[in-house]
């Protein structure tokens, strides 16, 4: 028991001192989620990462091959559309790189990373809208892109053997005030009559363990909740009050 407390405390610390780097830690202020491939992102509003057991390890190979599978077309796991990724490629130190930039002079709107460690990473520059001066985040569409991603994160440990643990961090960038929309059929939207519940804190992280990816819904869907509850709710506006998605995710929303 003590060897499994000593190992897992061990995991953690490389954990902790990976996403140390990235500035996926409270009290960061404006650089939260703004380091590592963040920096180079219009915002991000939004960050995911996917970390191995070992994220200092060197399991994926970053050539030709690698990066056409990546880009290979899949299909939505929840029944919508599948999301774009970038239509752009690049490789850098440490991983290969979609992503979509529309400006020379301008960061990257998103991007879709695979680290040679064998985690992925997703960046979006704007995963929230303004209406009536509230800052809103759009929930179907962040919960859709965890549950896609997390899907093609249990394809990458399948392809390259990646078992055991994985430590998977979600970044909100500037809540604070900021409430939650784009909800599930049955549920009003933010503004008509209702009182918005808004964020308290000024950016949200939210961290699982998980052993192994072999439930990406489960993933998703545990995740919807948790954003709901980080913005003061203890609803399930993701999942369907009525209609032919009643009691499961609503797939019918537009991506970023």
């Amino acid at each position: 028991m003590n060897d499994t407390v000593r190992e897992m405390d061990s995991r953690r610390a490389r954990w902790l001192q990976y996403r140390s780097g990235q500035g996926l830690m409270p009290g960061t202020g404006d650089e939260f989620a703004r380091c590592g491939l963040g920096r180079l992102t219009d915002g991000p509003d939004l960050r995911l990462l996917f970390l191995p057991a070992d994220p200092e390890g060197d399991v994926v190979p970053l050539n030709r091959e690698v990066l056409d599978w990546l880009k290979q077309p899949r299909e939505s796991p929840f029944g919508g559309r599948y999301p774009s990724w970038g239509s752009s490629d690049r490789a850098t130190n440490g991983a290969i790189v979609l992503y979509d930039q529309f400006r020379e002079d301008a960061g990257w709107t998103r991007y879709l990373a695979l680290h040679r460690h064998g985690g992925l990473e997703v960046g979006i520059g704007r995963a929230a809208y303004e209406q009536r001066e509230i800052r809103i985040f759009a929930l179907r569409p962040i919960v859709g892109l965890a549950w896609c991603a997390a899907a093609l994160q249990a394809e990458v440990a399948d392809r390259w053997g990646l078992e055991g643990m994985f430590e998977i961090t979600v970044a909100l960038r500037n809540t604070s005030a900021a409430t939650l929309g784009d909800f599930a059929e049955g549920w009003k939207q933010p503004g008509f009559g209702l009182d918005i519940v808004r964020c308290l804190d000024e950016h949200v992280l939210i961290r699982r363990e998980l052993d192994g990816m072999a439930d990406p819904e489960s993933f998703a869907l545990d995740l919807g909740d948790r954003i709901e509850q980080a913005f003061g709710t203890l609803n399930r506006r993701h999942v369907a009050r009525q209609g032919e998605h009643e009691g499961s995710f609503d797939p019918r929303f537009e991506w970023f």
